[in-house]
């Protein structure tokens, strides 16, 4: 009987350190998200007042076109009266080479070549990626995709398969 006793005191004791170093660990972590309390405008940058922004797709990321993957990766920001991106944050992606390739693409539109206040407080909204190959005569943004991530901005990254 103390045999066993031991051995789920030993096992109690090693499940309570993991749990602690989890909790420890997570307490440790920097997000460095500045408006974490600020709600999602949904397509703000399909508003007019945003025309001018140059957008261009987010490059096919070369290990998904070798792999021939499709997916998607929707990520969620914020756009300051001075057209500063912050808190880029993932908020759904089917791949981390479309995270990575979303998150990067945000940050390199031509948000410097925008007037400065054209929201006078800072607002947060999300885009979504579609990375997807055309089929024969036929756009991948007028199929169907068999996965899904959220978002009424969609720009769509479009690959094209070789033989």
């Amino acid at each position: 009987m103390e045999h066993i006793g031991s051995g789920m005191t030993k096992r109690f004791t090693i499940v309570s350190l993991f749990s602690i170093l989890v909790i420890s660990g997570c307490a440790t972590t920097s997000t460095n998200i500045e408006h974490p309390n600020l709600p999602v405008v949904d397509n703000e940058l399909g508003k007019s007042k945003w025309a001018q922004l140059e957008r261009f797709p987010a490059r096919y990321p070369q290990q998904a076109v070798i792999n021939s993957l499709e997916g998607c990766a929707t990520v969620e920001y914020v756009i300051t009266p001075d057209n500063n991106i912050k808190d880029i944050v993932v908020v759904k992606s089917t791949n981390k080479h479309f995270s990575a390739a979303a998150k990067d693409v945000v940050t390199n539109w031509k948000w410097n070549k925008l007037p400065n206040n054209i929201t006078s407080e800072p607002v947060k909204t999300q885009t979504r990626f579609d990375f997807c190959f055309d089929k024969a005569g036929q756009s991948c943004s007028t199929i169907e995709p068999e996965y899904s991530c959220p978002g009424e901005d969609i720009i769509y990254s479009r690959g094209m398969m070789m033989r």
